[in-house]
């Protein structure tokens, strides 16, 4: 009889706990399975991105650039664009090619716009852009000047530009160019809305370069000037400016007043509530393009806005 009950008691238990085994193992360890498997499956239906041709050759031709032969790698940066027009990399492409020609531009080495000067007495940087016809500071800039200060017997090279530029609103750019042939694109951060129905380009030119120290004008070679602030002023109240975007540039907001002083002691005050500002009205560059642009511009160069 005993036997019998403890036969019975196991058959209980196993039909018990046995039940409760299936169910979980149903309820929990089966979809789990069933999920692991799915997802294994997914994945090895993800097809791997095919890389891009043009990945290989882009970053030979930056070492070539980064090595100093800027004239193969400029025509190699050249055929690479025309040859993926729709690569994903065709940016940094475009920016590669910029670098190159922008150091090519104060090159002497095979370039007949570029000419060498030997410093004699009396001369200043200012003397010699007027006898070039050039300007100061493209003289500098084209020699990794340090100051103003020149040596008897010093050779400088001068480079003869006939630069222009160009503004699309649309693609928010500027364009560098020297003899109509591009020499570097620039990202605009900000520009006036393009219309809504297309319109002829509008041409125009620099009217003014200022340098401004607080609210005082510098000229070039005044101990302000390295620090000031460049705006190019267009003909038809246009302007260009730059800006320091060494932290995200933030978006206008609307200031929102202090809240009612309920529950604050008599003797504090609230809070000032700070708003970012707006970026200024014109076409707006970095600070640290428009700089690389300012000494290669002059009054009258032409200018394209589209």
């Amino acid at each position: 009889m005993r036997t019998f009950k403890t036969i019975t008691l196991l058959l209980l238990g196993l039909l018990i706990f046995g039940s409760a085994g299936y169910f979980g193992y149903q309820l929990f360890i089966k979809p789990s399975r069933l999920e692991k498997k799915e997802k294994a499956a997914a994945i090895a239906a993800t097809p791997t991105p095919t890389p891009d041709p043009g990945a290989h050759e882009l970053q030979r031709l930056k070492s070539l650039r980064a090595s100093g032969d800027n004239v193969g790698a400029r025509d190699g940066l050249k055929t690479w664009i025309d040859s993926h027009p729709q690569s994903p990399l065709m940016k940094e492409a475009r920016m590669e090619l910029g670098r190159a020609n922008l150091i090519l531009l104060f090159q002497s080495s095979g370039n007949p716009e570029v000419i060498t000067y030997t410093v004699v007495k009396g001369d200043s940087l200012a003397k010699i852009a007027s006898k070039q016809k050039s300007n100061a500071e493209l003289i500098q800039k084209a020699n990794n000047l340090s100051s103003i200060n020149l040596q008897i017997g010093q050779q400088l090279v001068i480079p003869s530009l006939n630069t222009s530029l160009e503004l699309d609103r649309k693609a928010k750019s500027l364009t560098l160019l020297d003899n109509g042939i591009v020499v570097k694109e620039y990202p605009l951060l900000s520009s006036p809305s393009a219309p809504m129905k297309a319109v002829p380009a509008l041409t125009t030119k620099i009217l003014d370069k200022l340098a401004n120290a607080g609210n005082k004008r510098v000229a070039f070679g005044d101990k302000a000037y390295a620090q000031s602030e460049r705006i190019i002023l267009l003909a038809g109240n246009f302007s260009i400016v730059g800006v320091e975007i060494s932290v995200p540039v933030p978006a206008p907001t609307q200031v929102t007043p202090p809240p009612a002083q309920t529950s604050q002691s008599p003797n504090s005050s609230p809070s000032p509530t700070t708003s970012p500002l707006p970026l200024p009205p014109g076409y707006i560059l970095s600070k640290e393009d428009l700089l690389e642009i300012f000494p290669l511009v002059s009054r009258n160069t032409p200018v394209i806005i589209h």
